[in-house]
């Protein structure tokens, strides 16, 4: 008698995973390559959540350097600044001062060209008469002008006074106003009366060799003053 085997197994139609209940549903593994997928997927954002913290953590490095470098320039340029402003104050200063002495010399160079050493002057005038055949009758001074009136024996003494009064350091014009012949008398001779205006020289002139002339008339402190002038301009 012939019994059939029957395989239930093998007969038994395939159950969808979507009717799968109970422990077979719980029990089913998830396949390989999902949990590949999500592994790759978590590994690439812990990458990329380092790859972003490095570069943050650069760049806040870099922003620092630079913060404290700009700091350092803004006190290496404060600090110039200071010591800037502080010299330009100290040469204001200067400047103030330096006016000052300006203003202090020429007052002073003002008052010697005022000023005339008489007594030197006049006796460069005696120096200049030409022998006994010219003499002065009188002299008056205005500033830097000196009128002379004055007789003589002949007009070439007169011109010969001319001419030494012009080779004077002491002059610096001379001109013959008028001369005219004076008839004698019994008690007294012909004679020639003059009259020169001379220009002379103010005291402030720098000319060294009318310093050592003004010393030897005896303008001592004039020639004092003078030079005291001349180092507070040459400072």
């Amino acid at each position: 008698m012939y019994t059939p085997e029957i395989n239930f197994l093998k007969e038994r139609p395939e159950v969808p995973a979507s009717v799968q209940t109970g422990a077979e549903a719980i029990a089913a593994p998830p396949t390989v390559a999902g949990a590949g997928s999500w592994a790759l997927a978590l590994g690439l954002g812990f990458a990329a959540a380092a790859v972003a913290m490095g570069g943050f953590l650069y760049f806040q490095a870099h922003f620092l350097r630079q913060r404290d470098a700009l700091r350092a320039e803004r006190t290496r340029l404060e600090g110039e600044l200071s010591t800037a402003n502080a010299e330009l104050t100290r040469l204001q200063g200067l400047s103030q001062e330096l006016q000052t002495i300006r203003t202090q010399t020429e007052g002073f160079r003002s008052f010697l060209g005022s000023i005339q050493p008489w007594s030197a002057i006049l006796e460069e005038v005696r120096r200049r008469i030409p022998g006994q055949g010219v003499w002065i009758t009188n002299i008056s001074a205005s500033g830097d002008t000196v009128n002379i009136q004055g007789e003589a024996l002949d007009f070439p003494l007169v011109n010969d006074f001319l001419l030494t009064l012009l080779d004077s350091n002491f002059v610096t014009s001379a001109v013959l106003n008028s001369a005219s012949r004076a008839e004698g008398t019994p008690e007294t001779e012909a004679s020639v009366a003059y009259s020169i205006t001379v220009t002379v020289r103010t005291i402030g002139d720098p000319d060294p060799e009318f310093t050592r002339e003004l010393e030897q008339r005896g303008a001592i402190g004039l020639v004092e003053k003078i030079r005291t002038l001349r180092q507070a301009e040459a400072n």
